[in-house]
């Protein structure tokens, strides 16, 4: 299988789980009256990944991109870990909070794809890792109360 079939059936794959996305958020309740329920923001992310994904099928079915090559055994086991951490996210969220559990996400994520302990990269990486979870947790939590899952710390 070429790696630009491929790449449309997972551009398939993605609209379906952005539209089951969306679904969920409806469910979970998109406002509360006049503010944003906790389906608000799932329902943001499911439209913007299904979106997305019409866009880059389209642009495959076009031919406006093309693939070339395939993928090496080291980008295989990059997307197998990324997989891998992106489901211990979803199972230690209850456990530690959303706000931890993506902060160790994102430095798990970003030493997959780049394992350098340079210090230029680690100045970058910290940082966004630690404030950007932190300033979703301010965003959503406190200013539009959006209950999210709390750890043991209170993150």
């Amino acid at each position: 299988m070429s790696i630009t079939r491929v790449d449309q059936l997972f551009a398939i794959f993605l609209v379906a789980f952005g539209c089951y996305i969306v679904w969920s958020g409806f469910d979970y309740g998109y406002m509360n009256g006049t503010t944003p329920g906790a389906g608000f923001f799932p329902v943001l992310i499911g439209s913007a990944i299904a979106v997305l994904s019409v866009v880059n099928l389209v642009r495959s079915l076009r031919g406006s991109e093309q693939l070339s090559g395939g993928l090496a055994k080291r980008d295989i086991v990059k997307i197998a870990l990324l997989c891998a951490a992106t489901a211990l996210l979803i199972v230690a969220t209850p456990y530690l909070g959303l706000t931890l559990s993506v902060i160790i996400f994102m430095l798990a994520a970003a030493f997959i794809i780049r394992p350098s302990l340079e210090p230029s990269f680690l100045v970058r990486l910290v940082p966004v890792a630690v404030l950007f979870p932190l300033l979703l947790r301010v965003a959503f939590g406190m200013w539009l109360r959006i209950p999210l899952p709390t750890g043991p710390f209170g993150l």
